[in-house]
């Protein structure tokens, strides 16, 4: 298995762990929670600790099992690069998902969309967190993908 290969698989298990811990802090019963703008802060310090700190471990770990330079050939630059277009394709959909949410409940109240509250800034920090998560996910899914066919 390429090392870039191992790196996407403990980064999507690392970064589904942190996602969650997040989720567990600004979620209670399906829904985001009113909470404190320090609750807030503190809990984006400690999702941006540990995903640093993860990915630290995890480069540490694979650093240590390697004896010299890892080489990337062509077809692991290609892999990445086609991720890095998954993760962007994902984020805009999400982002405009989000646009289009805003747009219909400003005109349209009472729409039949499914509604989430993005005036509420608990709500509108977890939706944008929540996607740029769901993006690095997909990368990471994506060059599982692309390493096994």
């Amino acid at each position: 298995m390429p090392e870039q290969e191992k790196f996407a698989w403990a980064s999507l298990i690392a970064s589904v762990l942190v996602w969650a811990y997040f989720a567990m802090r600004m979620t209670d019963g399906g829904g985001v929670v009113e909470v404190a703008a320090r609750h807030m802060i503190f809990s984006y310090v400690m999702l941006v600790v540990m995903m640093v700190a993860s990915h630290a471990v995890i480069a540490a770990m694979l650093a240590a099992g390697r004896r010299g330079r890892i080489a990337s050939d062509e077809r692991d630059l290609a892999i990445e690069a086609r991720a890095e277009r998954v993760e962007g394709y994902v984020v805009a959909v999400l982002v405009n998902v989000l646009v289009i949410q805003a747009l219909a409940e400003a005109a349209f109240p009472g729409h039949l969309l499914p509604r989430f509250d993005l005036g509420s800034v608990p709500t509108l920090v977890f939706a944008l967190i929540t996607t740029l998560f769901a993006g690095h996910v997909a990368k990471q899914l994506a060059t599982l993908w692309q390493y096994r066919v």
